[in-house]
């Protein structure tokens, strides 16, 4: 399989993501919690990183980065090899404790960043580890939301800044955006770039510049945009033979495998809704509503849900 397109650039905002090995832990007892944003702390102090948000969700964690340099891969590689080596040592184990390498993907502005920071402190609620964010200890909502739990190596000034420097402000939108926050997934362009259609298609321009024999992945990237046959084969890989039949149906019936096609093609981060309605002959709101529906399909199917985790992953 090709290596993920890794994008390093100075001065600019990323969102890091990274996943325990065949989902397994990561952070298991508190120590491990401890010791992992001891290692981050570190990296912002050695490779000169802003850290704008993070959580920490067992098997995985997210980290919302600002480089000075363009230095993001050493950094976050540099963090994932001393934690997985501690954590190998303490816990008396070997191999890989990390899924592969890191993903990431750009982010545009404050306004993004902001909505994302939102997001991610939002994750264990959404996943049923907590009733309310305030009761979840291993995120930057506390740094946000009191001035006495902000480690000195968490940048808050921006995020803030848009809601006026105020952190009562900060709570009230965050409490607010709870109801609303998968809309920013919305905002994510060929799986890399998350900003406005123009923020993407100026990076694209700029990654076409930078390509060449040397960066396969990003050639791969620029042409692997056939949304149609991506569609069928995602169709084919569910298990439905008549391919046709599942394209074609559009609003008439309501056909498990349509829905959870769908999904898997929202999923990848790669295709707008539009664009993936545009493919099923059905408008923005059909889309949506067809996600909806295969995610409480597959709560109900759990091998369903695995062979779809599956195809997305791959």
């Amino acid at each position: 399989m090709a290596r993920s397109i890794r994008l390093d650039y100075p001065d600019s905002y990323y969102h890091v993501l990274s996943r325990g090995n065949d989902q397994r832990a990561i952070c298991g007892e508190r120590i491990d919690y401890e010791k992992f944003l001891e290692f981050l702390e570190k990296t912002v102090k050695r490779y000169q990183v802003e850290i704008h948000g993070y959580v920490l969700m067992g098997n995985h964690y997210h980290l919302i980065v600002k480089t000075r340099e363009a230095n993001l891969s050493r950094a976050i590689q540099w963090l994932g090899v001393s934690y997985a080596g501690w954590y190998n040592r303490e816990h008396k184990r070997s191999g890989h404790l990390f899924q592969g390498r890191f993903k990431s993907f750009l982010v545009e502005d404050d306004s993004y960043l902001t909505a994302l920071c939102y997001y991610i402190h939002g994750n264990p609620l959404r996943a049923g580890m907590v009733k309310d964010l305030q009761s979840y200890e291993w995120s930057s909502y506390h740094g946000y939301a009191e001035r006495d739990r902000q480690p000195e190596w968490l940048t808050t000034d921006v995020v803030l800044g848009v809601g006026g420097g105020s952190r009562k402000k900060f709570i009230r939108e965050q409490e607010a955006y709870l109801n609303d926050d998968l809309k920013i997934l919305e905002n994510l362009h060929h799986g890399l770039y998350l900003g406005s259609e123009e923020f993407a298609d100026e990076c694209v321009r700029r990654m076409q510049d930078e390509s060449g024999p040397e960066k396969p992945q990003t050639r791969q990237l620029l042409r692997d945009r056939d949304l149609p046959g991506r569609a069928e084969e995602v169709i084919r890989l569910l298990g439905e033979g008549d391919v046709e039949s599942v394209l074609k149906t559009g609003r008439r019936k309501v056909r498990p495998v349509r829905d959870l096609s769908i999904y898997a093609l929202n999923r990848m981060s790669v295709y707008t809704n539009k664009e993936i309605g545009e493919v099923f002959g059905v408008g923005y709101t059909a889309v949506t509503e067809s996600i909806k529906r295969a995610e409480r399909y597959l709560e109900k199917n759990k091998r369903t849900a695995k062979l779809v985790r599956k195809i997305i992953d791959n």
